[in-house]
């Protein structure tokens, strides 16, 4: 609707305008000229005449015209500073019919503005007058192009240039530059947000030789380049989806040159969003083998090595290509390998996927891969290429989904389908593997077949599940002349169980068969019951690396050193003793630990008074859950892994101690009143501590309320008093008492159903 249309132009316009120091009155003034058109403009056709449009067009244009003061500000925002582009908008007149057009020269460098403009259509007016398109106003400046020569004379067919681009709702500028200096030819992209009153960049540079530097056997050093980061921070969990399609090489290594520089800059800002006090720093480099410059090489190798400070996390990123120069369609493969070492998660994960690749331009290649390796309390390791057994979840590893490693004939005209694929992976526990192939034909007649094997081997307890499938059938213009379908299983041990079924289906009869059998007996293998929880626990909680010593500053106690003894968490008579472990949950009632069920639900829990700590665990891994419950509940949670242990204070009379016998003279001035106390025997120490404590703190607002606060949620069950802190807890204590648990902030105010149905 034209309306709709104009009413978001103006509010996006008053914003704009509102950014730059507008006054309310003009802004007001705005808004309800836009309303009147917009009001106009969504009138069925010859329900208004022309002689009431043009003159709410008429008051349209006089608002905007209000503010030719500050709409070069609002539509180029801080590039208006720069000396000629201001004056591309200084005729208010020509701005709302053409928009932001034009170019300026500055020294070598030219820049080109230009901006979109919104028209819209009126509706068909009662006095049969045929209204011409209107142009309501311009957009802001999104993009600025930039270009210049090379000082070398054009820089070998390589012209220089960029763009600078506003990233999308106001969150900053990004830009892309190409500049030829002869043999090299440098690329930068840069991108620059705020963090409230702190600038947030990121640049990441390279520069390409042309020729490639020759090192020797036929390798050469194609490119050098790296990434700095104020500010910012890597996201593992954009990057490894961004390694799927190929962006996170792209950006950081150019793989592939950019299309567009918004999307460049906007992939450039996901992939290292801003975050205070976390900064980047890294060198990349791009290695070939039989290089031919700007047509290629067969074989390329770019790698990327970011630092984040001071978390340490380290990120690799590689590129590795081979392809034919001059001929991509015979072969181009193109695998991105992400490498992660992230020591505040205590762990390394590899992630890996085939972009693009293809052979003798009729074969599409295509996989995943993953390697975790988590040194945590919770250690395990995943490997896997092509993914998992059907149903297998890796938890705790937190893989996304993967695609087949496999092969698939990419033909435009779909006479025969073939693909093949397959998968590997190793856990801690458990080797699994499989494949499927598939072909198919058509030719007036169609043909389609596959065969397909999973298989899994549990070490321990040990377990083996093996399924094979296979089948074709034969149709004509949708009628299914005959199928053939056989499935088959085999399990084990205790017994072994194998498991099969045929189907025919032909145009006049069909014909199913399904057996079981079992092969033995006895139980199967079983891992033994763990300790009781009780004892687990007190060995964790005793472990030197558990114990440490907590709050120790204390501004009237000196502590003489000592030497330090192995295994001992020294601690002042006014600190504390933190005790804390990774292993299982406290405080609630769990049925499995290390993957093994106990003997009964089981639960430890601290009787001495203090402070619990908390850690992150996954509630699956301890407690038994339905498949509802696994859905619903949250899969990792805040549960008491330890706690801050304190002694009360003991009376200062119990300490050695020397009377002080001096006078202290106190002399206090408020508000310019001297109050002279003489010799006073009690100090004021509270006015002695306030002005104390003032003089030391920075100027701060007058009033430091927050407007916006979020807190924990809580969790309630019936039948107790007892306010539970984790909806786990709360849901454990349910189960084993007949209970419900619900979030408390629901309890406090339920619901009433009466009269629902």
């Amino acid at each position: 609707m034209p309306g709709t249309e104009i009413r978001q132009y103006t509010a996006a316009l008053a914003g704009y305008l509102a950014a730059v120091g507008a006054d309310a009155g003009r802004l007001g003034a705005l808004t309800s000229a836009g309303e009147q058109l917009a009001t106009l403009a969504d009138k069925a056709p010859g329900e208004i005449a022309s002689g009431a449009w043009i003159p709410a067009q008429q008051v349209w244009e006089d608002a905007l015209t209000a503010f030719d003061d500050l709409l070069a500000d609002a539509l180029l925002g801080p590039l208006a500073e720069l000396p000629g582009l201001a004056e591309l908008v200084a005729d208010v007149g020509r701005l709302a019919s053409e928009g932001v057009h034009g170019s300026v020269t500055l020294g070598p460098v030219q820049l080109e503005v230009a901006s979109a403009t919104l028209v819209v259509q009126p509706p068909a007016f009662s006095d049969n007058a045929t209204p011409p398109p209107v142009t309501i106003g311009p957009y802001q400046v999104s993009e600025v192009a930039a270009s210049l020569s090379s000082p070398f004379g054009g820089g070998g067919g390589l012209p220089g240039g960029g763009a600078i681009v506003r990233l999308p709702n106001d969150g900053g500028y990004g830009g892309v530059l190409e500049l030829p200096l002869g043999p090299v030819q440098v690329s930068a992209a840069a991108v620059l947000t705020m963090i409230g009153n702190d600038p947030s960049f990121i640049a990441i540079l390279g520069a390409s030789f042309l020729p490639p530097i020759q090192l020797s056997f036929g390798f050469s050093l194609d490119r050098v380049g790296g990434i700095i980061g104020v500010n910012r921070r890597a996201d593992t969990d954009a990057l490894r989806a961004a390694v799927r399609t190929g962006t996170a090489g792209d950006v950081l290594l150019a793989a592939q040159p950019p299309a567009s520089p918004l999307p460049f800059v906007i992939a450039v800002d996901r992939l290292f969003p801003s975050h205070l006090g976390s900064h980047l720093v890294g060198p990349s480099f791009k290695l070939a083998w039989l290089s031919f410059g700007s047509a290629g090489s067969l074989l390329g190798l770019s790698v990327a090595v970011v630092v984040e400070i001071p978390t340490g996390k380290v990120v690799i990123l590689g590129v590795a290509q081979a392809s034919i120069p001059g001929l991509p369609m015979v072969m181009n493969l193109r695998l991105d390998v992400l490498g992660i070492i992230d020591p505040v998660e205590q762990l390394m994960s590899i992630d890996a996927s085939l972009v693009d690749s293809h052979l003798l331009g009729i074969f599409e290649v295509y996989g995943d891969a993953a390697f975790r390796l988590s040194w945590g309390t919770t250690g395990y390791m995943v490997a896997s290429v092509g993914g998992f057994f059907p149903g297998f979840n890796p938890e705790p590893a937190r893989i996304p989904a993967m695609r087949r490693v496999g092969m698939a004939l990419d033909n435009p005209v779909p006479i025969i389908e073939v693909r093949a694929e397959g998968y590997f992976a190793v856990t801690s526990n458990s080797l699994q593997f499989g494949g499927r192939l598939e072909v198919g034909i058509s030719l007036g007649i169609e043909a389609h077949g596959f065969v397909q094997v999973d298989a899994i081997v549990q070490f321990r307890p040990f377990h083996f599940v093996a399924r094979v499938a296979a089948g074709f059938d034969v149709s004509a213009g949708g009628f299914s002349f005959a199928s053939v379908t056989l499935e088959g299983s085999i399990a084990g041990p205790g017994p072994i169980v194998i498991h099969g079924s045929l189907s025919i289906d032909v145009f006049l009869f069909s014909i199913s068969w399904d057996e079981t059998f079992t092969l033995g007996s006895g139980p199967a293998d079983a891992l033994p019951t763990p300790d009781r929880l009780l004892d687990v626990m007190a060995v964790e909680l005793g472990k030197p690396e558990n114990v440490q010593s907590g709050s120790i500053s204390d501004p009237l106690v000196v502590l003489q050193p000592k030497p330090s003894a192995s295994g001992l968490a020294a601690v002042p008579p006014t600190g504390t003793l933190r005790v804390a472990q990774r292993r299982a949950p406290l405080g609630i009632l769990i049925e499995r630990l290390d993957g093994r069920p106990l003997d009964g639900a089981q639960g430890v829990a601290f009787a001495s008074a203090g402070t619990d700590v908390t850690e992150r665990f996954a509630p699956g891994s301890y407690i038994t859950l339905t498949n509802s419950e696994a859905v619903s509940r949250p899969p990792f949670d805040q549960l008491v892994s330890g706690r801050v242990i304190s002694i009360a204070d003991p009376a200062l009379s119990t300490f050695p101690h020397i009377d002080d016998k001096r006078v202290v003279r106190q002399i206090i001035i408020v508000d310019g009143k001297v109050t002279d106390q003489g010799e006073a025997q009690h100090l004021e120490l509270t006015t002695m501590a306030s002005m104390v404590s003032a003089s030391r703190k920075p100027p701060a607002l007058s009033d430091t309320t927050p407007l916006v606060t979020a807190k924990l949620e809580s969790w309630s069950a019936t039948g107790t008093a007892t306010v539970f802190a984790s909806a786990t807890a709360a849901h454990q204590y349910a189960r084993h008492n007949d209970a419900v648990a619900v979030a408390s902030e629901d309890a406090a105010d339920p619901v009433n159903l009466a009269g629902v149905l």
